[in-house]
């Protein structure tokens, strides 16, 4: 078929009239209902055996049996434990290290040691806070044209700042 033989869609349009009624789309569709299969209806009966199935699941005996053994179980293991910790709390070995540990403490809080292990643990921090700023420009887009006018207006847009002035000692 030519262009000129093929009738426009238009055309079909105003050719064809079929009268529709709102009675007959509300008895089209109680007929479907009745002809096919409804599928939010096959939706609400299976999330309704799906509760019960969970349901039935929870309430077994099986489930409660084995809930019981576990909670047994672990308050045997806490109390091993607890036990433990309390023999070894009371030791001669214990107070023994408990009083070595106070001893160290005191050393290192009368000496240098103290203090030079804080500016290092600082340095580390310091270093390491670094290290991850430059880890995070690495993943950062590089700014386009567009994007360095948006933050040059961010810049003069934004509240200035008012520095505090450093407290003489």
């Amino acid at each position: 078929m030519s262009e000129e033989q093929m009738p426009d869609i238009e055309e079909i349009k105003e050719r064809i009239e079929i009268p529709v009624e709102e009675d007959d789309i509300a008895g089209i569709k109680a007929e479907e209902k009745s002809n096919g299969p409804d599928v939010v209806e096959e939706f609400k009966r299976l999330g309704r055996q799906f509760a019960e199935t969970i349901e039935a699941a929870w309430n077994s005996e099986e489930r409660i049996r084995v809930e019981t053994e576990v909670r047994e179980g672990v308050h045997s293991f806490v109390d091993e434990v607890d036990k433990v910790f309390r023999e070894a709390k009371g030791s001669a070995t214990a107070e023994k290290v408990k009083g070595e540990a106070a001893e160290a403490k005191a050393r290192v809080e009368n000496s240098d040691i103290g203090e030079k292990a804080r500016d290092g643990i600082v340095q580390g921090l310091t270093w390491l806070s670094e290290e991850f700023g430059k880890l995070a420009e690495q993943f950062t887009p590089v700014p386009t044209e567009k994007g360095l006018e948006d933050i040059a207006g961010d810049v003069v847009e934004a509240e200035p700042v008012i520095e505090k002035a450093p407290e003489s000692e």
